[in-house]
């Protein structure tokens, strides 16, 4: 079953409505509108200007090429073929050109429209250098043994980039994730069975989402301020749960979760985590050029192309300070219990602090009798996913709600503020979609 919110992106309407004063004069009224129609049939309207073509970049991995083969074991194979459009059975990027080019459609106003032909060289020099690519943050395989069965979850992240390389700078990440749980009946998944469920993911969930989140959104996200994660705190407590492969990205791992969910559940789009200035990708797949010419250089010694991700005017800060599994009743068939995830979320532009607030959230699951104690992680993971969806939302809300004395020192929320970082975000036209 894929991850619920990974698939289908949730669309948050934010409706303004102004209320203005009824005329009691019908035949004036009747008036005004004609003359109004017959004005605006007389004006020619304004020509839309051309959206600026985006090079298509095909799949690029987060991280090092040294440590590609560590972290990327199934996806790296995706992103080594040289890119001909053909697709192809490890051939992700040309299967994905080939869909978005389906998508497209002449004079339209998404970033799928805007895609160029494979032939455009974007001109740096002439402030037409953006490049679109599908950046793979990380992904991974679980095995976990409950109530007699073994469950295999297989999980990827990552995001739409839109990136200029006259500046090497990235101006818009839009997130994705998602997730396949299967059942085995061995007690040991194979490896070969791990990495048919990733290139499963890769082969459908992938390319769908992608293709969706190019089709979503159009050129109106471009110049944006951004808002990104800068700090992820994970305390001792909370470590002791998480898996071995996690440990490695603690920081990469929560941005991504807290970023598709902030995405999916607010409209905002966070940039994936950066102290500022720091953010690789390799194997990049198609020959880009400058106005003259001249061919990408790595700025990696081990190979790849080096974006940056300067700090963001609005920081999002992250304390993850535990995860607990809290017995509410037992039956004959076992003990049914809360598994609760625990994080204290901060938006900050500069020194100023717009929101701090405690979140939580659990789920329900049962523990058969009989089987182990132990929490696999799968519970957890489905709190933390809802703890963010639900914390965007709850923050949206702030935008439009009254300023109030805050009698706990400890929630500070300015929704002045709040709203002035979606403006500047996301505007709009994206959050009220």
């Amino acid at each position: 079953m894929l991850f619920k919110r990974s698939i289908g992106l949730l669309s948050v309407a934010l409706t303004m409505i102004f209320w203005g004063s009824l005329t009691t004069s019908l035949p004036a009224a009747k008036a005004d509108k004609s003359k109004e129609a017959s004005k605006a049939a007389s004006v020619e309207p304004e020509p839309t200007p051309p959206l600026d073509p985006i090079k298509y970049g095909g799949v690029w991995l987060s991280g090092s090429l040294a440590d590609a083969d560590k972290n990327f074991p199934v996806g790296k194979a995706f992103t080594q073929r040289r890119l001909e459009g053909q697709g192809g059975s490890d051939d992700l990027a040309g299967e994905l050109l080939q869909a978005l080019r389906k998508a497209a459609k002449p004079g339209g106003r998404r970033l799928v429209d805007a895609l160029a032909p494979n032939d455009y060289a974007p001109e740096a020099k002439a402030g037409k250098a953006l490049v679109m690519a599908c950046a793979i943050n990380y992904e991974q395989v679980d095995a976990l043994r409950i109530g007699g069965v073994t469950k295999v979850m297989a999980e990827v992240g990552f995001d739409l980039v839109i990136c200029d390389f006259s500046t090497r700078a990235v101006v818009v990440a839009l997130p994705g994730r998602v997730m396949l749980v299967d059942v085995d009946p061995a007690n040991n998944p194979s490896p070969q069975k791990k990495k048919l469920l990733l290139q499963r993911l890769y082969h459908e969930s992938v390319l769908k989402q992608f293709v969706k989140l190019a089709q979503d959104r159009g050129p109106e996200i471009m110049g944006l301020s951004a808002a990104g994660v800068t700090k992820v705190t994970v305390f001792d407590e909370a470590k002791k749960v998480l898996p071995d492969w996690m440990k490695e990205k603690t920081e990469n791992y929560f941005a991504n979760v807290a970023g598709s969910n902030f995405y999916e559940g607010s409209g905002l789009p966070l940039l994936p985590f950066s102290r500022g200035n720091e953010l690789v990708f390799c194997s990049m797949q198609e020959k880009l050029s400058d106005a003259s010419e001249a061919a990408i250089k790595s700025n990696e010694s081990g190979g790849g192309e080096h974006f940056t991700l300067k700090k963001p005017e609005y920081e999002v800060e992250l304390v993850i300070p535990a995860f607990r599994t809290v017995t509410a009743t037992s039956t004959d068939a076992g003990k049914v219990v809360q598994n609760c995830a625990y994080s204290r979320i901060t938006i900050k532009r500069g020194e100023q602090v717009l929101y701090t607030s405690q979140h939580d959230a659990n789920v329900q699951n049962i523990v058969p009798r009989g089987s182990s104690e132990a929490v696999p992680w799968l519970a957890y993971s489905d709190a933390l996913n809802d703890l963010f969806f639900k914390g965007a939302k709850q923050i949206k809300t702030k935008i439009s709600g009254a300023r109030k004395k805050q009698d706990n020192p400890s929630l500070i929320i300015e929704p002045d503020s709040l709203k002035n970082m979606f403006l500047d975000c996301a505007p709009w036209s994206i959050v009220g979609k």
